[in-house]
């Protein structure tokens, strides 16, 4: 037979395990899935595909009506051996996620369209945020004739349009990462 003492630590043990395990928070992630770039009209467009997981504290905030820009960085450079590479054409892109109370909406401003999307569902929101489209980069005449180049894009939380409270956490804490690696991908099938 176990000592009464024994059992009682066991019990509390798997309680606080248990508790613990419950009681984890969803983590922030930005990832870049996929890139399309093709030439139409003399100049460059891309079509990228993110992945955004927002944090339970990214959620939070969302709700209590403070918003997210997001800033999608994209870069076509052309590669060196010995040095970094030339960067020949880059743009970014601002996104912002809102959400009204009254209205109970989530809103998604892109400011380089200049286009604002309601959607009901936060869901729905960020999956249109995942989804940047007929993004143009630049002319294609400066690049048509560089035999090799590199695309790179990424996505990044734009911490400094965040209340002042907020900047230091969105820095340091998983809950609050936002920031994607760059995504890399070869421009030599990108011909006219």
């Amino acid at each position: 037979m176990i000592p009464a003492c024994v059992s009682r630590l066991g019990w509390l043990l798997l309680v606080l395990v248990v508790g613990l395990g419950g009681s984890t928070r969803l983590h922030a992630d930005a990832r870049v899935i996929n890139v399309h770039a093709e030439v139409r009209e003399e100049a460059l467009f891309l079509d990228a595909d993110l992945e955004l997981s927002l944090g339970s504290e990214v959620i939070d905030a969302l709700r209590n009506s403070i918003a997210l820009t997001l800033v999608v960085e994209a870069e076509i450079a052309q590669p060196r051996e010995w040095l970094w590479d030339r960067p020949l054409l880059s743009d970014r892109r601002r996104l912002r996620l809102e959400y009204h109370a009254l209205s109970r909406t989530w809103m998604v401003t892109d400011f380089h369209a200049r286009e604002t999307h309601t959607f009901s569902q936060l869901s729905d929101a960020v999956e249109s945020l995942s989804r940047v489209r007929a993004w143009r980069l630049g002319g294609w005449a400066p690049l048509a004739d560089k035999p090799r180049l590199l695309g790179k894009l990424r996505v990044r939380l734009d911490v400094n349009k965040l209340p002042l409270p907020l900047r230091v956490p969105a820095l340091f804490d998983d809950n609050w990462d936002l920031d994607s690696d760059w995504f890399l991908w070869g421009l030599s099938e990108v011909r006219r």
